[in-house]
């Protein structure tokens, strides 16, 4: 079995570089599942590989899932008719050996649509799987996570993160309105009456 070798570049982030080797016959979606491994990103944010030439200009999208808004939820995208080019390639159809035809491939990775954080990929190598070892495998990790992806600190499963009731320096908490008796002059102008009719406000005047 062949295994590809690629380096993964962070934008212009200089000292971030990771190296994953992954078998021939991984997919796409395995490919994903190990750089948000890795870095221990959000799995629930949409992403999409890109094939590219040696300039990164895109060629082709490898996506997640498929984002066609014209397919309902549910059913089945339609197979392709005379006429209709449209082809939705998605990461766990996609098998690395059937996309990857230069020895020097080049690729993106798009994570979080919204954000579209954009890791370069680059194939450095393909040989022979060593015996024994597991794919697939971080050959080289330089560098933290991004410092963009960890912005946003993440829900940590099973835990329940309590609610953040601070204020800003400067800014003066609101008084504690669940007694009624903690506002001031209340109690007297129930006392006297004053609040029963709406026609004494008149007689104050």
């Amino acid at each position: 079995m062949l295994i590809y070798k690629f380096k993964t570049s962070f934008e212009d982030q200089d000292d971030f570089l990771r190296e994953i080797e992954l078998r021939a016959d991984h997919t796409f979606e395995d490919f994903h599942q190990a750089i948000l491994g890795n870095l221990g990103l959000d799995p629930g944010m949409l992403a999409s590989f890109f094939i590219c030439d040696h300039r990164f200009r895109k060629q082709k999208e490898i996506q997640l899932i498929d984002m066609d808004p014209s397919v309902p939820p549910g059913e089945e995208q339609e197979e392709a008719s005379p006429g209709n080019d449209r082809e939705v390639l998605l990461m766990h159809e996609c098998v690395l050996k059937d996309h990857i035809d230069d020895p020097h491939q080049r690729l993106l990775f798009v994570y979080d649509y919204l954000n579209r954080w954009t890791f370069y990929i680059e194939l450095l190598k393909i040989r022979p799987a060593a015996e024994g070892q597991s794919y697939p495998r971080f050959s080289k990790s330089v560098g933290p996570v991004p410092r963009e992806l960890v912005a946003t600190p993440k829900q940590i499963p099973g835990v329940e993160t309590p609610m953040d009731f601070s204020y800003g320096d400067g800014d003066a908490p609101p008084e504690d309105l669940s007694d009624i008796d903690q506002i001031e002059g209340v109690d007297d102008y129930f006392e006297t009456g004053r609040g029963e009719n709406n026609d004494d406000l008149d007689n104050d005047k």
